[in-house]
């Protein structure tokens, strides 16, 4: 196992080409505390050549998933840390802000797949942060999404209320403000429902037999094939998308590749008989 952060409340490691993203603050429910936001900072910070630590640590350890959990029972995270919070100017506050979107967007732009493991409820920032991966899996009952910054007259500051629409397209934007001017809490009837958890299990064993079994699915898919699929969120007019798609096909049908694997399936299939 290789580490990036070794910080007893939030850690990123890797093992078996899984890069796992945990919050285990247990005296805190998970909030997120300036200590946590500076290390997000450090590793979103830039090296030479554009990339930044985060990115270049996926890269090394040949990561095919991000895996965002918590190792608190019963939560995912509380959102902010409202102890620190009150203490601190709203310029430093900006500091804290800032470093968390950078984060969260990350999460959202890297080539890794990334998947946030819901085995409680997330609040407020918490729900932000659930929401930055492209994946949410919910593990047991209790799992939810709080949308409880209202409460703090607050709207959302990490992204939140984009990724909503972009994920939820039935959540127009006069909805998403509705949400959260009540303070709406999703449940797991709800998130399902609105397509916001993918999958949902009965144990945390099940969950991570799963995820084992999509990174050996990612292992296996062609390097420049993920790369073609991943280049694709980049182009936003329908027809550059068709053009692209029937180049990108052309590029390997029946090309070496495309033959091996054609080959290796019907040998496999024939053993079978």
């Amino acid at each position: 196992m290789q580490k990036l952060v070794d910080d007893k409340e939030f850690s990123i490691s890797s093992d078996s080409n899984i890069c796992f993203v945990t919050l285990n603050s247990s005296s805190t429910k998970n909030a997120i505390s300036f200590r946590m936001a500076k290390l997000m900072q450090d590793i979103c910070s830039p090296l030479s050549g554009g990339t930044t630590y985060f990115e270049k640590f996926i890269t090394e350890q040949s990561c095919q998933l991000i895996i965002l959990k918590s190792e608190v029972k019963g939560i995912f995270s509380s959102g902010g840390n409202l102890i620190e919070l009150a203490k601190f100017s709203s310029e430093y506050g900006n500091l804290y802000t800032s470093a968390i979107y950078k984060f969260c967007s990350l999460l959202h732009q890297t080539n890794a797949i990334s998947i946030s493991v819901l085995t409680g409820p997330a609040y407020g920032g918490g729900a932000e942060l659930a929401l930055a991966t492209d994946f949410r899996w919910g593990v047991g009952k209790s799992y939810a999404l709080h949308f409880s910054q209202a409460q703090f007259g607050l709207p959302t500051g990490w992204g939140g209320m984009l990724r909503l629409a972009e994920l939820c397209p039935n959540l127009n934007q006069r909805k998403i403000a509705a949400y959260l001017i009540t303070k709406t809490v999703m449940d797991k009837k709800q998130l399902l429902q609105n397509g916001l958890v993918d999958k949902e299990f009965t144990s945390k064993k099940a969950c991570f037999n799963e995820i084992k079994n999509w990174s050996l699915e990612l292992q296996n898919c062609p390097i420049s094939l993920k790369q073609g699929l991943f280049e694709r969120q980049n182009i936003f007019n329908y027809d550059a998308l068709e053009e692209y798609d029937k180049e990108f096909f052309s590029k390997h049908f029946l090309q070496e590749d495309h033959k091996n694997k054609i080959n290796l399936f019907l040998k496999n299939r024939k053993k079978r008989k």
